[in-house]
């Protein structure tokens, strides 16, 4: 039970848990537009270089399984300055979110009948 209060916090107005150690990525797959959201750890999978970081990945999805190369620099504040994705391309956040989002359903109340 403690898990969960600190995973979306309590009824008494407590934070909900906040991934700080890991840094998201979001990419879609150019063969079969399949999304994939990729968590990074800032302690174990970034490597230190040139002042900041790198990630490398093979980033794989769940429809047609094509590898995707996935290289990203990001500074020591850890943003993103460059980015690469073979056979893929990244997304943002807001992207990612609006393409997985449920589809808005067109009837009204008016349209609706009860049986």
């Amino acid at each position: 039970m403690g898990f969960f209060k600190r995973l979306f916090g309590s009824e008494k107005g407590e934070k909900p848990y906040v991934d700080e150690r890991g840094i998201y990525f979001y990419a879609q797959c150019d063969k079969c537009d399949s999304l994939v959201k990729v968590r990074a750890d800032k302690q174990y999978d970034l490597q230190k270089a040139d002042g900041g970081y790198v990630w490398h990945k093979t980033i794989v999805d769940s429809k047609c399984f094509q590898r995707m190369q996935a290289v990203v620099h990001l500074d020591g504040s850890f943003q993103v300055t460059s980015q690469e994705l073979s056979t893929g391309r990244f997304l943002t956040k807001d992207v990612y979110d609006d393409l997985t989002a449920p589809p808005v359903s067109d009837v009204t109340d008016e349209d609706a009948q009860v049986s």
